[in-house]
């Protein structure tokens, strides 16, 4: 199986994911950048640090300067590389998925996510054609770089009062940045925050589930909102004032509503729920659909100029603060709409909820001969192709699509009226038929 997946390298540390292919990986970047200077960062997995000083090695061995973070979130490495003039970024991360596995992520000069498959990256890393050269290596302070990002964003929010918040770190980068609320003057509580790439709190993907804790303490302590952050918190999923997940439709439709207007436009992940039409279209946005996997979100987010962009996985894009990622920004974003007065709770009660399902199911073989079987077997619905398979009827929309990161078949089954779970279970069938 190959660590090179569609928006990064990733796979499990030691055997998919080994020393010697990060530095492989960090030669073929830094060669690509020919003498350029990049920012690294990494998140609380044990791995981290031997992965990171392999891709290192690779990167100064061709004349590329690297400048070293430490622990510090994605999307902050993000704003550093895009404010402090640098060439590119690598973050060592595997974001949700479990400790044993690890990754290197890639960031442009703009801090957005690299499509490192349209660069000569690819190219450089099969051949072996690498530069040479002797490269410095400088170490930056994380919590610099937070005071930066600080003082950057305090200038473009205004809280009308101060606001209670729960943050659950997850044990993961964002164990760094309970100073940024407290300078913002939110009241903070904070669980799971001990840096542990284990991630024994409540495991490293932000859920319903996993942050049980998290909503509890949010309405025990009389919280206006909580916010689950993944290992290198590039998610964010938002618990409102009574303890329930607000999806990220919701939020995205929510900020759109109190910050934007008519004509502006938003990016939504193909496999995003349609509330996000039903809800925006009528006030005049225009809603772009993309596919999934926030590489792919972010890059379109600039292309079409839009002022929003959101994945179903809790990625959140907001160009006014950055083009990166960014749950930071969505969550203080958000606490300036909550600041004026309503209630989160009453904010997302007012958009509708439609039933929403969601199977992983995972395949031995080849997901792509799956995916072949299965267009030729549902060809008389004419189903979108732009993303795997995606059926829409009157009241309904199915979506099927092999995972980015893990040998799974997606499926999303979404409906407005119609009986989900006889839909869930129709197409369920069709595709474990299509792996017979």
């Amino acid at each position: 199986m190959t660590v090179f997946r569609a928006y990064d390298v990733r796979g499990v540390y030691g055997a998919e994911l080994t020393e010697d292919i990060a530095e492989r990986v960090g030669k073929a970047l830094g060669s690509y950048l020919a003498d350029g200077r990049i920012a690294v960062g990494r998140d609380t997995r044990v791995s981290g640090p031997s992965v990171e000083r392999a891709f290192l090695d690779g990167v100064l061995s061709t004349g590329c300067s690297a400048e070293r973070y430490g622990v510090l979130p994605i999307s902050m490495i993000s704003f550093e590389t895009w404010r402090g003039g640098y060439s590119a970024a690598a973050y060592i991360s595997a974001s949700h998925n479990p400790p044993e596995y690890n990754g290197i992520r890639f960031r442009t000069s703009e801090g957005y996510g690299m499509l490192y498959h349209e660069t000569e990256m690819m190219d450089l890393y099969e051949k072996g054609a690498f530069r040479k050269g002797d490269g410095k290596l400088t170490d930056r302070s994380p919590d610099d770089a937070i005071r930066r990002y600080a003082d950057y964003v305090e200038g473009r929010l205004a809280f009308d009062r101060p606001l209670r918040i729960v943050l659950d770190m997850g044990n993961g980068a964002a164990c760094g940045t309970f100073p940024l609320y407290q300078r913002l003057g939110f009241d903070c509580r904070m669980t799971n925050g001990n840096p542990d790439g284990h991630f024994p709190g409540r495991g490293p993907a932000p859920t319903e589930e996993s942050l049980r804790d998290a909503a509890r303490t949010v309405v025990e302590m009389g919280a206006d909102y909580g916010v689950g952050f993944d290992p290198d918190a590039d998610r964010g999923l938002v618990i409102d004032d009574q303890g329930r997940i607000v999806t990220p439709e919701k939020v995205a439709v929510i900020l759109a509503k109190e910050r934007y207007g008519p004509g502006d436009k938003v990016v939504a992940g193909f496999d995003c729920s349609m509330i996000v039409e039903r809800e925006l279209l009528p006030l005049g946005f225009e809603v772009i659909r993309e596919r999934v996997g926030d590489v792919f979100v972010a890059n379109r987010v600039k292309e079409e100029g839009a002022v929003l962009g959101v994945e179903r996985s809790a990625h959140f894009f907001i160009p006014e603060f950055q083009l990166s990622d960014d749950p930071f920004a969505m969550s203080l974003a958000l606490g300036e709409i909550v600041s004026r007065g309503e209630r989160l709770s009453k904010l997302a009660d007012a958009i509708p909820d439609y039933p929403y399902v969601q199977r992983s199911i995972r395949t031995e073989g080849s997901a792509a001969e799956v995916m072949r079987r299965l267009e030729t077997d549902l060809a008389s619905l004419e189903p979108d192709t732009t993303d795997g398979l995606k059926i829409s009827g009157e009241d309904y929309s199915v979506l099927i699509r092999p995972s980015n990161t893990q040998p799974l078949i997606r499926l999303y089954v979404e409906t407005a009226g119609t009986d989900v779970d006889e839909l869930v279970r129709r197409f369920e069938g069709l595709v474990k038929g299509a792996m017979r």
